[in-house]
């Protein structure tokens, strides 16, 4: 599906180029001069293929409802991931997190903004995962957002990053096992009524068991959103 550039996202892309020409990008994969993300890392990135579970698209054998889902069906719609969380793009994704390299939010929201146009479902506004307090202070910024926010402004759809919030602060989901991740994320997000009948896309970095985004689902769907589709960049196996 073919879409104009928006007036919005095109000058959020004309400032980074600006950026860019005073200060010359490095790969977020490679570290090579010259792009913030080049065709060798491209190849080497392992885009999930269409043999996933039909509903939180986790790879898998066969393109079926995983046996996971079938027990324990998630709050969300639908989940997809663009790429395995491995190489180049577990590389670019550390990099965007833990490095402050902000700029690689815009460059890696491209295959989000292909992944979604790829897509059939219906989306009324963007929100990323939220942050805690704790870490957005230890942070300074949260690395959904810089994900989300050129996703909606290139698809033209309204941005409410204070629509979804952290209700407690939880510790690192880093280690711990499916059961303790479910555990960790229970009740621990909060929706406003803004989402209240509403589509929301929720997007994230990555997604390993799922159970963070399902929680964020699971709080949309209390505050009444219709629905709720969740997509990260990555998904670790």
């Amino acid at each position: 599906m073919s879409m104009p550039v928006r007036p919005a996202y095109r000058l959020y892309q004309g400032l980074w180029a600006c950026i860019d020409w005073l200060y010359p990008p490095r790969c977020g994969g490679c570290e090579r001069i010259g792009k913030h993300w080049c065709a060798a890392c491209q190849e080497q990135t392992r885009v999930i293929s269409e043999l996933i579970c039909e509903r939180c698209r986790r790879p898998q054998t066969r393109r079926s409802v995983c046996e996971r889902c079938r027990v324990s069906p998630p709050d969300y719609d639908a989940l997809r991931s663009w790429a395995v969380f491995s190489g180049p793009v577990r590389n670019v994704l550390h990099r965007l997190k833990y490095k402050r390299e902000v700029s690689l939010g815009g460059v890696m929201a491209q295959p989000l903004i292909q992944v979604i146009k790829n897509l059939d479902w219906r989306v009324d506004l963007v929100l990323p995962v939220p942050l805690g307090s704790e870490r957005m202070a230890e942070r300074g910024y949260n690395q959904a957002a810089l994900l989300a926010l050129p996703v909606a402004l290139e698809l033209g759809l309204a941005y409410r990053s204070n629509a979804l919030r952290r209700a407690r602060e939880t510790a690192s989901q880093v280690g711990l096992d499916y059961n303790e991740r479910q555990a960790n994320v229970l009740n621990a997000f909060k929706a406003t009524p803004q989402v209240k009948g509403a589509s929301v896309l929720v997007i994230d970095d990555v997604a390993t068991s799922g159970a963070t985004l399902n929680a964020c689902a699971s709080a949309l769907k209390e505050a009444g959103a219709e629905h709720a589709y969740c997509l990260t960049l990555a998904r670790a196996l």
